[in-house]
């Protein structure tokens, strides 16, 4: 039953429909077929009946019916007056003795009983035997026409009725056996009417059985692969992945259906996958940013990942910036003295890995470390070996190690923390440099700190300095500007920088008018950029006004002082004769 429900299950819907149909059709077509059927025989007994019964017992009465005409003929001619009368009566027994033997003829042809033939021969001797004595009676009748007595009394004798009568009966059993054969006929047309009636109704319950049990059939077959994807369905709702969809192999609509699924399934299944990768990536990268060091973090990371992937063995190895990879962190792993800790480039995996910066798979491999426990040990199935890179810079490699192949998404939570276990290592190497250099920056700060402190207590001093600097330069600038002669200091390149009111006045110009102005053209014959100097020498000045005046000028070079270079002290008065000062 299985089996049948699985086959008809594979059918399209529209084959189904067609099935069901057509069933319905088929039975309605044999009803129909044995209902023409049985009225096509029901038709062909009746006209049977008819051509054979019911037609011959018509020539049969219809005989009868002349065979009395004969008899009245035969009295008309016996009590005729004339001859016209009794060869009217005559031509009236003829008429009915040839329609008798015309209807005797035509019941011949509508008979077909075995005993019904018989007693049609007994009754055609009978009737040849009344038709001889009838043709008899009508010889006497013609030769005695005015005293027809003898013929009277051969009529009526007992010899020419006996021989009438029995023609007469026999016509009479005759048609008798014509009704019951009819009679049987229609009995028999009515059984094959009652059987065709049980027929039809035997064949209409047995239709709608078969119609039925093909329908209830039909739904089954289409509402239970239905129901199975339907269970699918809410199992895979309930997030169970990889439950398996039925019928996918099904080349019809619940094929289709199910195949429509098993895409859907596939779809969830990815997302179910992405969704595990980054949650388990989200988990292991907020331990990885609590790591401080690097033992840390490598430990953290491939105490993280082997559970989550499966793996009985691994190894993370740290780039040491000299072209050296060497073991910082393990997980079920056992020291060897015959494996080393520290692999440079192009060294086994773990330098193949680094060099060529790409992943490298082992399935099965031989000689390799073997995985083991308090229960046992036993070599690993599967091996992957993954460069961490950051930019172009290999900062180390993860091993691992299972008893199983690494699944897809197994591989896709590696790809997904490798680039996040990069960024972790370069974060925290500059982390740790950061540290570094902020342990450098407190330590050059306390240094800065104690020299700032020198320096305040210097800058006390200086300031005290400057002040008492600024106060002897008040107490010099007060005699300067108080002074009687003029005074003058002038740079290396004859601009005068300080200038004393006496000054001005001997030079003709207002206070501050002289400051920055340039010394050579108001004493021409002094070079100031010589270091000379002399006392009490009369030198012409030029005044504002455009004169000339004689004056008596001390000339003497100053000390670099304050970055101002080499100046020239300028002591002048107006000149007096000798004569005058004798």
């Amino acid at each position: 039953m299985n089996a049948l429900f699985t086959f008809i299950e594979r059918f399209k819907l529209n084959t189904k429909l067609l099935i069901g149909f057509s069933a319905g059709i088929l039975v309605a077509l044999v009803i129909g077929l044995n209902a023409l059927s049985s009225l096509s025989q029901l038709e062909a007994e009746m006209e049977r009946m008819y051509e054979t019964d019911l037609q011959g017992i018509a020539h049969i009465k219809d005989a009868n019916l002349n065979l009395v005409y004969m008899g009245r003929a035969m009295r008309q001619m016996l009590i005729a007056q004339d001859d016209a009368s009794r060869y009217s009566a005559i031509a009236s027994l003829r008429r009915a003795r040839e329609k008798l033997l015309l209807e005797m003829e035509q019941t011949r042809k509508h008979i077909h009983r075995a005993e019904v033939i018989a007693r049609y021969d007994t009754l055609q001797r009978d009737l040849t035997k009344a038709l001889e004595v009838m043709e008899q009676a009508t010889g006497l009748i013609q030769q005695e026409r005015a005293n027809p007595s003898a013929a009277a009394r051969f009529v009526t004798s007992n010899e020419y009725t006996a021989i009438v009568a029995a023609a007469d009966d026999g016509i009479d059993e005759l048609a008798d056996l014509k009704e019951a054969a009819a009679g049987e006929s229609l009995a028999q047309a009515r059984a094959e009417a009652a059987s065709t009636r049980r027929t039809a109704m035997a064949l209409l319950a047995t239709g709608v059985v078969l119609v039925g049990g093909l329908g209830v059939l039909i739904g089954l077959s289409i509402q239970r692969p239905a129901e199975r994807i339907r269970q699918s369905i809410e199992t895979l709702a309930k997030g169970e992945v990889n439950a398996a969809i039925p019928h996918t192999d099904y080349p019809n609509e619940i094929g289709i259906m199910a195949r429509a699924v098993e895409v859907l399934q596939g779809i969830y299944r990815q997302a179910n996958e992405l969704h595990w990768v980054k949650s388990h990536a989200a988990d292991i990268g907020a331990k990885l940013q609590q790591a401080s060091d690097f033992r840390t973090l490598a430990q953290t990371a491939v105490s993280s990942m082997a559970p989550v992937v499966g793996a009985g063995h691994g190894a993370f190895y740290v780039a040491d910036g000299q072209g050296q990879f060497n073991l910082l962190a393990s997980y079920g792993y056992r020291e060897r003295k015959q494996l080393s800790n520290s692999y440079r480039l192009g060294d086994g995996l773990v330098g193949q890995c680094a060099m060529e910066k790409a992943a490298i798979l082992l399935t099965a491999p031989q000689d390799y470390i073997r995985i083991g426990s308090g229960l046992g040990e036993a070599p690993p199935a599967c091996v992957l070996v993954q460069p961490i890179i950051h930019g172009e810079r290999v900062l180390g490699v993860l091993e691992m190690a299972s008893f199983q192949p690494f699944t897809e998404r197994e591989k896709a939570l590696h790809q997904a923390l490798l680039p996040a276990l990069g960024t972790s290592m370069e974060i925290l190497d500059r982390n740790l440099r950061t540290q570094e250099l902020l342990t450098s920056t407190q330590l050059q700060a306390e240094r800065m700190e104690k020299q700032a402190a020198q320096l305040e207590e210097q800058t006390v001093e200086m300031e005290a300095q400057q002040a008492e600097l600024l106060e002897t330069e008040t107490w010099f600038r007060s005699i300067i500007e108080t002074a009687p002669d003029g005074m003058l200091v002038v740079d290396a390149q004859g601009r005068i920088v300080l200038a004393n009111p006496s000054a001005h006045r001997l030079l003709g110009y207002a206070p501050g008018d002289l400051m920055t102005a340039q010394a050579g053209p108001l004493l021409p014959q002094l070079d100031f950029s010589q270091d000379h100097g002399f006392t009490n020498q009369a030198v012409p000045a030029h005044t504002r006004e455009g004169g000339q005046r004689l004056l008596d000028v001390s000339c003497h070079p100053l000390p670099d002082r304050g970055g101002r270079g080499k100046c020239t002290s300028v002591a002048m008065r107006a000149h007096v004769p000798m004569q005058e000062q004798a």
